[in-house]
C-alpha cells in the first residue's frame, strides 16, 4: 500500500485481485470482507431479488464443506460470519481473532468459489428469504424507506429492493442463479478489504493463496450517467395506528466533498436530538416520537429524505412543519453558530463512526471497489474543518429549493 497526498491507493494480487489492508493494533482482531458487485441495481424486472438469494444460498453448502460446517468452523474459534446485499454490491465478512485470519480466507473463499447451489437447500432457503420479504412488510418504517427510493428516482433499477419481490423470487431458478453467480462472482467484479492487528505481507498472501483459483470474467458494466430524479408522490395502504411520512429532495454522490456539506445539511434538519425538526416536532409540540432526516448515497448519485411518524389527525401538521423549515432555510438561511455547530458535529461524528473495524472496513471496500482509491481520514478530516460557512450556506438553499417528493405509509 503506498500513500499518496490525499488518497492510499489500492493494491493487486498477481492473480489479479484487487484489495486494501488497514493495520490496527489497538485490539487483537480481525475483520475480513469481500465486496462483490453484485447487488439489486443490476437486476432486471424478472430477476428481482437474484442479487439477495444467492448471497443467501452460497452459505449451504460447498464442494468440501456442508452449511453447518461453513458457520461452525467460524464460531468454534468465536468468531462470525455474515453477510448482507444492498443496491450496488453484497458484502461477505467475517471477524474473528487476527490469529485464526487464515481460516477467515479458508472459509470466506471457499462458499465464493465452491457453492453447490443444491436443489434442496435452494428450495429451503428461499422459503426462509421469503419469510425475510414477510416481515418486511410487517413493518411500515421499513417500507417508507424503500419507497423514498421510489420517490426519488420512480422505476429505475436505483430503487429496486435488495430483498426481491416475492413474484420473482418464487420463479428464480438454479439456473438463474448460476447464470448471476458466474456472471458476476469473478476476480474483475471482488474487492478484498481488511483491517485488524495483522501483518499486511501475510495477509496479502492469503489473499492470493484463497482467491487465485476464482475465474476472470467481465467486470460489471457501471451506468453511464446517473438517473433522472423524478420525485413522485408515493402511497402505501397499510395497517396501523401511525402514518409515516417522508419527504424527499435531490441529495449527493458518495464520498464527495458535496456529500459532506449535505451530512451537515440533514443534520441541521433531522439528524441528532438538537436538530431543527427534533425539537419542534417532538420537544416542542410533542408530535412525533420519531422524526430523521439522512442522506441517501450512492456511487454515482444520491437523495435526502426527512422521516416522520405521527397520528393520523397529526399528520398534516407534522408534514407542513417540516416543509415550512426547509423553506426556512431557502429563505432565511442559517447562523454562524449553527454552522459551527453542525461542522463540529460532522468531524466528531465520522471519526467516531470509524473507531470500529467493521466501519473502517466497509468504508475502505466501498471506496476501493467504486472508486479504486481510498481516502485517508486526515484527508476527510481536512475537507471537513475546510467547510466555509458561505459555501455550506449556498448548498442548504440550493438543496432546499430542491423539487419534493413524498411517501405515506399507514391506513390512507
Amino acid at each position: 500500500m503506498t500513500k499518496s497526498k490525499e488518497y492510499f491507493s489500492i493494491d493487486k494480487t498477481s492473480s489479479g485481485i484487487r484489495y486494501f489492508i488497514e493495520e490496527n493494533k489497538s485490539f487483537p482482531s480481525v475483520i475480513i470482507g469481500v465486496f462483490v458487485k453484485s447487488g439489486s441495481r443490476y437486476e432486471r424486472k424478472n430477476e428481482l431479488g437474484i442479487a439477495h438469494f444467492i448471497e443467501h444460498a452460497v452459505f449451504k453448502g460447498t464442494k468440501r464443506r456442508t452449511s453447518f460446517q461453513v458457520s461452525h468452523e467460524i464460531e468454534r474459534l468465536g468468531g462470525g460470519l455474515n453477510a448482507y446485499t444492498s443496491s450496488e454490491y453484497s458484502l461477505f465478512y467475517t471477524k474473528l481473532l487476527s490469529k485464526h485470519a487464515e481460516k477467515g480466507f479458508d472459509i470466506l473463499s471457499d462458499i465464493l468459489i465452491n457453492p453447490l447451489f443444491n436443489k434442496t437447500p435452494l428450495n429451503r432457503e428461499r422459503a426462509v428469504i421469503m419469510e425475510e420479504i414477510n416481515e418486511y412488510y410487517d413493518t411500515p418504517q421499513d417500507i417508507c424507506q424503500a419507497e423514498v427510493l421510489r420517490s426519488i428516482w420512480g422505476d429505475n433499477s436505483i430503487a429496486n429492493n435488495p430483498l426481491g419481490e416475492k413474484e420473482t423470487v418464487e420463479k428464480l431458478k438454479r439456473s438463474d442463479l448460476l447464470k448471476w453467480f458466474n456472471n458476476s462472482f469473478n476476480k474483475e467484479n471482488i474487492f478484498v478489504s481488511v483491517v485488524g492487528d495483522i501483518d499486511k505481507k501475510t495477509i496479502s498472501n492469503y489473499i492470493e493463496e484463497y482467491f487465485s483459483n476464482m475465474p476472470h470474467g467481465s467486470e460489471i458494466d457501471t451506468f453511464n450517467e446517473p438517473p433522472t430524479f423524478l420525485f413522485q408522490k408515493r402511497l402505501f395502504k397499510k395497517d396501523g395506528a401511525q402514518i409515516h411520512l417522508a419527504i424527499t429532495l435531490k441529495g449527493e454522490k458518495s464520498f464527495s466533498r458535496r456529500s459532506i456539506l449535505q451530512s451537515m445539511y440533514t443534520t441541521i434538519l433531522g439528524g441528532n436530538m438538537s436538530s431543527r425538526l427534533f425539537q419542534k416536532l417532538r420537544e416542542k409540540s410533542g408530535l412525533v416520537y420519531t422524526v430523521y432526516a439522512y442522506p441517501v448515497s450512492f456511487s454515482d448519485t444520491g437523495g435526502t429524505a426527512i422521516y416522520a411518524s405521527a397520528l393520523p389527525e397529526n399528520i398534516e401538521k407534522v408534514e407542513n412543519i417540516i416543509n415550512k423549515e426547509i423553506d426556512n432555510i431557502r429563505v432565511k438561511g442559517l447562523s454562524k453558530e449553527e454552522f459551527q455547530d453542525v461542522r463540529e458535529y460532522i468531524l466528531g461524528n465520522l471519526i467516531l463512526g470509524l473507531e470500529s473495524s467493521s466501519g473502517r472496513m466497509q468504508r475502505n471496500g466501498v471506496q476501493g471497489m467504486f472508486q479504486g482509491k481510498v481516502k485517508s481520514i486526515k484527508t476527510l478530516m481536512q475537507e471537513v474543518e475546510s467547510v466555509r460557512f458561505d459555501e455550506f450556506l449556498t448548498f442548504a438553499r440550493d438543496t432546499s429549493s430542491s423539487e419534493r417528493g413524498k411517501v405515506l405509509v399507514g391506513d390512507l
